[in-house]
């Protein structure tokens, strides 16, 4: 929940004079809020944050909405959020239909300006706003409702994320985060909670910490394998660079899953261990023989029999295969219809 106005508008959003103004407005309108939940809402609208509200349905998320608006004698814009929400519903579209009438009718004019004309087609009057921008458009402030956030999609779910630091001012500093692995249970909760950087903490920020400091401050000596060898940072390089090289020979699918596998990450840039590259390294070249095995027995049986194959031994398509157990098995398979043996 968020209280927005119009930008640029130069004036300041109306927020409730103290915190008893605000309880009895509420209390006009048949909410009931305790005093904790009566001081949140009301240093939200003093300080124009935005209101997280978690809890189990019924539990009056939504209704607290739609009281805060009466209260402050607005509106609710709301953005009911699902499963495959994307930008288009939330900001908003153009409508193309209307953009190309308009460039029919123009294009009948004697005295068409191209110029003119683009710049139209780009203009509010085409496009159909969605429930932020016509939050933002407001000449008074209005409540802006996100219900069900937790139901959208990833992709969904970290624009959001990358907007919201944007709006706290911390939206540069999201270029300094790498992807770390985070394992689930069962239930697809985290299992642990992995450290955040110092400059990440409010205490380490208040210390002066900043991004990059602590990258400088590692030690810059060359680590040893266990089995003594020097292993440089041009090695290292090496290593990653033929790594990145078996992306397009295996398959996007199949690269993620042996990074996942071998080394739990997405980026082989983020493995120092020169051991966990060679390792990496060679399930990918091994995976690579076995394509190349693979495509030796269709040609001799021919390509539409690795579909009966897959159903046969109950695997994904070939696109979607991820570990080396399943290609082995398909390949073993391949080759006994080809009658090839080794």
């Amino acid at each position: 929940m968020l209280v927005a106005g119009k930008v640029g508008s130069g004036k300041e959003p109306h927020v409730f004079s103290s915190i008893e103004e605000l309880s009895g407005m509420l209390r006009a309108t048949g909410y009931i809020a305790d005093s904790v939940a009566t001081t949140t809402v009301y240093l939200s609208a003093k300080l124009h944050k935005p209101l997280l509200l978690e809890g189990p349905a019924g539990s009056g998320k939504t209704q607290l909405a739609y009281a805060v608006a009466e209260a402050a004698d607005t509106t609710v814009e709301r953005l009911q959020c699902y499963e495959g929400i994307n930008e288009e519903k939330a900001i908003g579209k153009f409508d193309e239909s209307l953009q190309r009438l308009c460039v029919e009718l123009r294009a009948k004019s004697a005295n068409g300006n191209w110029e003119s004309l683009q710049a139209e087609l780009h203009s509010q009057q085409f496009f159909s706003a969605g429930p932020l921008l016509r939050a933002l458009q407001y000449e008074k402030p209005c409540v802006l409702l996100v219900d069900e956030l937790d139901k959208v999609d990833h992709a969904f779910e970290a624009q959001s994320f990358k907007r919201s630091c944007s709006c706290f001012g911390l939206g540069r500093y999201l270029y300094y985060f790498s992807g770390v692995w985070v394992d689930l249970d069962e239930r697809k909760r985290p299992k642990n909670i992995p450290p955040l950087f110092g400059w990440a903490t409010p205490q380490g920020w208040r210390e002066g910490l900043r991004p990059g400091q602590e990258a400088k401050s590692t030690p810059s000596n060359p680590k040893l394998t266990p089995q003594g060898q020097d292993v440089g940072g041009e090695d290292t390089s090496a290593l990653v660079r033929q790594i990145e090289a078996m992306a397009e020979p295996l398959g996007c699918r199949l690269y993620r899953g042996l990074l996942k596998t071998g080394a739990r990450v997405w980026n082989p840039k983020e493995i120092r261990d020169a051991e966990v590259l060679r390792k990496v390294l060679a399930q990918m070249q091994s995976a690579e023989r076995g394509l190349r095995r693979l495509e030796a027995a269709l040609d001799r049986i021919g390509p539409e029999t690795l579909v009966p194959i897959l159903r046969s031994l109950r695997l994904n398509p070939l696109t979607h295969i991820d570990s080396l157990e399943s290609l082995k098995k398909i390949v073993l398979a391949a080759e006994e219809a080809a009658g090839i043996t080794h």
